[in-house]
């Protein structure tokens, strides 16, 4: 796979997939010797591709050309999205190829990403159970030579478990004896049951040395190939296995072609037995709130504001396209219970807010921030107590259908939103702070102040939050006095805002250092460059001789 750095050798790296449930381990146990054969032995092959590669992509004719298989970059780290993940997953699959996304994985936590990938292969139309949908895939690759940032045999046991939970399926490893001894440590008791896809280039009848005993059943043995229908370079691999193990491997059923995203159904939904709640246009409230949190959760683009307006009707007939169900904009039974996720301690965002709007609005004192910390566990065994649940502070099915049915005391305890100013005017201090708590971000944190910041500002940072894919997002410098008033587009004039760069905003790091424009430095700090909504921002990774190095962002 070309990410951003080249593979070479057995710096490749490491890849996981999850395979089909039902299906167990049906390709291989990884127990099979590998044989001194070249890759021209094995018949079916397969290619990878990102938005690295040239577009469009004329998928048909790598179908025609005898190509069985492809894995598309979705994600990386916490916030990038590939842009054309989702028009390559759904062209593949209408050419007939058996398609699966993959995941970059990058800084942050093993959950963090998983639940980033989760997300977006979702919000594709990818849930690992429709015809021609092969498993799904994180890509664990040194990057310029170094392992990732903090990831070890518990940080890979942490994504494959979240990936097996969300898909209900079990993992398939694509990894380099190389990458296991050096990043993993040898230590690769996670990927112990688990089929193995490696990569060997210019080996001839090598094949790819084993990890931990146990041989390949994928093999990518170039990164210099040719596709029809793909202009460049491309990823060649090729399967162990046959034919009707692949497919079946992918669902398909014999004579069964792949179904592209949102016109086919995996198996039929159970009739729900819960009475769910019916919400449509022109519903308010809280039970709004929380569907429009699972929403975004689920990779939609809506805003939380209690409101069922066109927007949320849109986001919601989208998730239903999606997910197989009928796509009305309604939100009944059988999208509920396709919504609803389990939450609990420790897990992070819009998910985590939806179960939070419902617990404050049952008089709970807390907040809206998208942390399932003690205080929210809390709240939720007394809820649980009070409703004859089992107390263990984890909202699931049952959790989550008591919560939407009951009759709320209270509304959540967010800063109840103020009516904005025009979008070039600028805002009060309580103005822009409702904003940002109605999208999910904290109040600034120290002296920071926010009185006379444009309209504009706010809506860039939240387009950022939105675009990130949720990352969290701490301001630490506003309007107030002691920054630069140079030029019409400063601090003071409301332009400007700084944000945190280490801890949690690695997150934001990340995001625009991947996915954002690099430009000419701004003196001896680097910058980048690009679009949020409309919105033109510029990023300046400021490095003051003082200390305190931060994210420098003009909205224009």
């Amino acid at each position: 796979m070309r990410i951003i750095s080249k593979k070479t050798g057995l710096q490749a790296g490491a890849m996981v997939a999850v395979a089909a449930a039902g299906f167990g381990l049906i390709s291989f146990s990884g127990n099979e010797e590998a044989q001194a054969n070249s890759p021209a032995a094995y018949s079916l092959k397969g290619f990878d591709t990102s938005h690295h590669n040239s577009h469009p992509i004329q998928w048909s004719a790598a179908a025609s050309a005898g190509y069985s298989f492809v894995f598309q970059k979705a994600t990386q780290g916490t916030g990038y999205r590939d842009p054309q993940f989702a028009g390559d997953f759904a062209g593949a699959s209408r050419a007939g190829l058996m398609v699966a996304p993959y995941h970059f994985y990058d800084t942050g936590t093993g959950a963090a990403q998983a639940d980033h990938f989760v997300r977006t292969a979702r919000a594709a139309g990818y849930d690992g159970k429709r015809a021609g949908q092969l498993p799904p895939v994180v890509d664990l690759e040194k990057i310029r030579g170094r392992c990732p940032a903090g990831v070890n045999n518990t940080q890979v046991a942490a994504f494959l478990s979240k990936a097996r939970q969300a898909f209900g399926v079990n993992p398939i490893v694509y990894t380099s004896k190389d990458f296991a001894d050096t990043c993993l440590r040898g230590n690769t008791s996670a990927l112990a049951n688990s089929p193995l896809w490696q990569p060997r280039y210019g080996s001839g009848t090598r094949e790819p040395a084993p990890v931990g005993g146990r041989y390949w059943s994928i093999w990518q043995y170039t990164e210099n190939g040719t596709v029809p229908g793909l202009r460049g370079r491309a990823d060649i691999n090729v399967y162990k296995g046959t034919l009707t193990q692949l497919r079946a491997l992918a669902h398909l059923a014999p004579g069964q072609s792949p179904t592209p995203p949102g016109t086919g159904t995996t198996t039929p939904p159970a009739p729900s037995t819960a009475v769910w709640p019916l919400l449509k246009s022109g519903a308010r409230g809280v039970n709004v709130t929380t569907a429009q949190h699972l929403l975004a959760a689920a990779g939609q683009s809506v805003t939380a504001d209690g409101i069922y307006g066109p927007n949320t009707q849109n986001a919601a007939a989208a998730f239903q396209r999606s997910h197989g169900l009928t796509a009305d904009g309604i939100i009944g039974p059988n999208t509920w219970n396709k919504l609803t996720r389990t939450v609990g301690q420790g897990a992070n965002g819009a998910a985590v807010k939806a179960a939070q709007a419902q617990l404050a609005g049952y008089g709970n004192r807390i907040a809206v921030d998208g942390a399932f910390g003690p205080a929210t566990r809390n709240a939720a065994m007394a809820f649980q107590r009070s409703h004859g649940l089992t107390a263990d502070g984890v909202v699931g099915p049952k959790t989550w259908n008591k919560l939407v049915n009951g009759t709320k005391t209270s509304t959540p305890t967010t800063p109840a939103p103020t009516t904005p100013a025009p979008a070039n005017g600028k805002l009060t201090q309580r103005q822009a702070l409702a904003q940002l708590a109605a999208a999910g971000i904290k109040a600034p944190v120290g002296r920071t102040s926010l009185a006379g910041v444009r309209a504009r500002t706010i809506q860039g940072v939240i387009a950022l939050k939105k675009a990130s894919g949720g990352c969290t997002i701490v301001i630490t410098g506003g309007t107030e006095s002691g920054h630069s008033t140079r030029g019409n587009h400063s601090h003071a004039n409301g332009y400007k805002l700084d944000l945190r760069t280490r801890d949690e905003g690695g997150c934001v790091t990340n995001w625009i250092k991947t996915t954002q424009r690099k430009g000419a430095p701004r003196g001896t700090d680097a910058r980048w460059h690009g679009t949020l909504a409309g919105i033109s921002a510029e990023y300046v990774y400021e490095v003051p001789r003082s200390g305190g190095v931060h994210w420098d962002i003009t909205f224009i």
